[in-house]
């Protein structure tokens, strides 16, 4: 028998000996003498055997192994014994060198095709077009460019020619270009598939468009009414439209487009496009059940309607699956039916039903998602786990990821850590952490960063003091993560390797701590790994140019960008520059942008409101859009007082919470009015509703406290406020001087100007303009002071540059 058998190809896994690679020459073909021995056997392998063997080998994607029988048949050739490659050769070569990523050596084989006069068929070029699915633009004009070329090779493209090259356009979310190419299709008389409904649905759920999968589902029902065909129709494209529906957040529309599939449900569903399905009779499966569940889930439904979807799978005669109960314990868990949820899975485990780990993730997501998380339960289940009794599956990569994500809701970074390490360690492979695990410990190093920066937001509400806390203490949560990144790209498994979830909360960290340069850096890295930006990504990095104060050219900057990937900016992205522009103190444009980002919600609604009109109510904006436009005209005196009464009237008609930042802009108001009442009612009722914040004002609110006094006339209450603050800045010293001099208060304004000096505040432009007026008096009682403090004054004093507007505002 040869070296190729018909035992050792009927079955590979045949006892043989190895096959060793032979030595080569330049051209890459193995030396003759070896071959020559191979081929002397009896029976010599035929054409087909060599092609069988490079087919099998690179189904298992052994690139080598299908190297060397190619090799092997170009020595057969050199050696004239009658074999020749055929189309079925370089098809089966072709095959193997796109599933071994290796598509680069597709043209030299066409090439080599075209020297030994094989012409190439359909399959031949529907191999190649396979490779392009890479999810990069480039590769999809080198699939159409491919598709050209078939037609002047007079190969006609096939169905499954338009639907690879579909495929293609979906992965790199080019529609535009899938839209034009099933225009196509039709025009050369293609009909579309299934595959090449769900193809495109999986392209548009991913951009969340939701117009275009309602006209994928009416051309799908479109080829159903035009069939002939007495068979029940699959259901694939339509269970794969309502996942779309449900993952561009319109659950309810998923939830009315699978019951139009059962004949029980069709009188609760309306709507022309559902009324047409109720005459086509398709053939439900567990998958359709599944997403109907997935569906209830996200539009909140209670336990109650998935415990009927289980009844009517009974009628229907569709087991139910793992994914079934998995999604049944979510939807339990996420309605806070822990128990219900535990219950349900013991009855499983009771009944001899495989439960599996997804099972009790499930259950761990729910306890962690409680308020607060139960953290308790988490690692009761987690231990159990680990140790399997009373039915407990062992843990999976979710599991871990699961425990990590628990302890990042409440920024125990120290056990996330002790956990990812448990899980590394794990003798089972299935028990490994995954780049889902290493995601949520990064999300912990967000949540430690946020917990301390909403403290000092809450200290200095966002003016200049802001940029005052601790970023060295903060520096090393950013340090760990980008750790924890470079640990991931070294796995070189893309199960690990870092996806635009983990870049998105990296950045994400550098946003919380304002810093621009790494986040840009990171932002740079993620488009060297080719991994596709998406709305998160820019708001986030635009969120850094807000938090270090950069300016509106540094977000625009990035709006620019996200025209380039092709990424539509939503509410937030809107709500992003407005605040860039209220801190730029750029009234027109933050008018602009609230205008904007009420246009994003108000689009969404009508998207929402086909479905319930209730919903009208839940899909106002954001307050923090409302907030920064308060900030925004702060700056317009009077005039920006009324703007400021009016979004506090509409926040509060919404039933918003107006946060500290909305609170200090109203007491802002009423101090330019002098209502110094006024403002202290305002700061209580702040104290009193907004919760996790400190029990007394900050440096800036109590300068507003100081400021009202003083321009409600009130000096006796100002300087007491003045002396009871433990750490005046300088902008409260400059506040109650002015003062002072308006009231020719000599007494107090030497007072202030003793305590100024004592504490090593050093004047500003600001300070000498508010002595100015007082400069004859002031001069004699100068001379007591020392003579450091006493120039410093007087160069103030001195100075003929006006206040900059920023000063002017404080």
């Amino acid at each position: 028998m040869g070296f190729l058998s018909s035992s050792a190809l009927s079955n590979p896994n045949a006892r043989r000996k190895p096959e060793v690679l032979p030595r080569r020459n330049r051209a890459g073909v193995p030396c003759m003498a070896v071959e020559k021995r191979a081929f002397r056997q009896d029976p010599l392998p035929t054409i087909k055997d060599f092609n069988r063997r490079i087919s099998y080998h690179g189904k298992r994607k052994e690139f080598d192994a299908a190297l060397k029988v190619k090799g092997m048949i170009e020595a057969a050739e050199a050696l004239d014994t009658g074999i020749r490659r055929n189309v079925y050769t370089f098809n089966a070569w072709l095959d193997a060198c796109v599933r071994c990523g290796r598509k680069e050596l597709t043209t030299e084989a066409m090439q080599e095709m075209a020297s030994l006069g094989v012409k190439p068929n359909i399959v031949s070029f529907n191999t190649i077009l396979k490779g392009f699915a890479t999810g990069q633009k480039k590769d999809v004009d080198n699939a159409l460019a491919l598709l050209n070329e078939m037609k002047r090779l007079n190969v006609e493209p096939d169905i499954l020619s338009y639907n690879t090259v579909l495929n293609a356009c979906a992965e790199a979310l080019e529609m535009t270009t899938a839209k034009k190419l099933v225009v196509e299709m039709l025009r050369n008389d293609v009909k579309p598939d299934d595959f090449t409904i769900t193809t495109l649905a999986k392209g548009w759920m991913t951009l969340k468009n939701v117009e275009e999968l309602d006209k994928l589902l009416l051309l799908k029902i479109k080829m159903e009414s035009g069939s002939r065909t007495l068979k029940r129709r699959k259901p694939t494209a339509y269970y794969t439209v309502a996942d779309g529906y449900v993952r561009s957040g319109r659950p309810r529309k998923a939830v009315a487009l699978i019951k139009s599939l059962l004949p029980h449900h069709r009188e609760e569903t309306d709507g022309e496009v559902f009324s047409m399905l109720h005459e086509i009779d398709v053939a439900v499966d567990v998958n359709t059940f599944n997403v109907l569940l997935k569906a209830l889930k996200e539009s909140a439904a209670s336990s109650l309607s998935a415990q009927k979807v289980l009844m009517e799978m009974e009628r229907y005669d569709v087991a139910p699956d793992n994914i079934t109960y998995i999604t049944l314990v979510d939807l339990l868990c996420a309605n806070g039916d822990m128990e219900l949820g535990e219950a349900t899975i013991a009855s499983l485990a009771d009944s001899d039903f495989p439960t599996t780990a997804a099972m009790y993730n499930a259950l761990i997501k729910g306890y962690s998602r409680t308020s607060p998380p139960n953290m308790e339960k988490v690692f009761e289940i987690y231990e159990a786990m680990k140790e399997p009794k009373d039915g407990y599956s062992p843990p999976d990569h979710i599991t871990s990821a699961c425990v990590v994500d628990a302890l990042a809701r409440v920024g125990d970074v120290g056990t996330a850590l002790k956990v990812l390490q448990e899980a590394e360690a794990s003798e089972d492979f299935a028990a490994r952490p995954r780049k889902e695990t290493f995601n949520a410990l990064i999300k912990a190093y967000r949540t430690a960063v946020l917990k301390v920066r909403t403290l000092e937001e809450d200290e200095f509400d966002g003016d200049e003091g802001a940029d005052d806390f601790d970023r060295e203490h903060l520096a090393h949560y950013f340090n760990a993560a980008r750790r924890i990144l470079i640990r991931m790209h070294g796995f070189h498994d893309e199960r690990v390797t870092p996806d635009v979830i983990t870049y998105n909360t990296a950045i994400d960290i550098c946003a919380e701590l304002g810093d621009v340069p790494n986040a840009e850096k990171l932002y740079n890295e993620m488009i060297a790994d080719k991994i596709r930006p998406d709305v998160t990504t820019f708001n986030t990095l635009i969120k850094a140019c807000n938090r270090a104060r950069t300016g509106l050219m540094e977000a625009f900057k990035w709006t620019k960008e996200m025209s380039e990937k092709n990424v539509k900016p939503d509410q937030y992205t809107y709500a992003g520059l407005l605040s860039a522009s209220a801190e730029s103190k750029d009234v027109p444009r933050a008018l602009e942008y609230f205008q904007e980002t009420l246009q994003a919600k108000r689009d969404e609604m009508m998207r929402f409101r086909e479905e319930e009109e209730e919903s009208f109510l839940q899909l106002s904006v954001h307050p923090s859009a409302y907030v920064s436009l308060m900030k925004a005209f702060s700056n317009l005196g009077v005039n920006g007082s009324k703007m400021i009464f009016k979004l506090r009237d509409e926040l509060k008609a919404r039933g918003y919470e107006m946060g500290v930042s909305g609170y200090t802009a109203i007491a802002n108001c009423y101090a330019q009015q002098g209502d110094y009442n006024a403002v202290d009612a305002t700061f209580d009722e702040m104290l009193r509703k907004v919760r996790n914040i400190p029990e007394s004002l900050n440096k800036r609110q109590q300068s507003i406290r100081l400021k009202a006094y003083c321009k409600g006339n009130n000096l006796p209450a100002a300087v007491q406020l003045f002396f009871a603050e433990s750490d005046p800045d300088v902008a409260m010293y400059n506040t109650l001087l002015m003062y002072c001099c308006d009231a020719k208060d000599m007494d107090n304004l030497v007072r202030v100007l003793r305590r100024m000096e004592a504490d090593g505040v050093v004047p500003d432009e600001r300070t000498g303009v508010s002595v100015k007026e007082m400069m004859r008096s002031v001069a004699t009682v100068l001379k007591s002071f020392d003579s450091r403090f006493t120039s410093l004054i007087l160069q103030a004093a001195s100075s003929n540059s006006p206040p900059t507007a920023e000063q002017e505002a404080t």
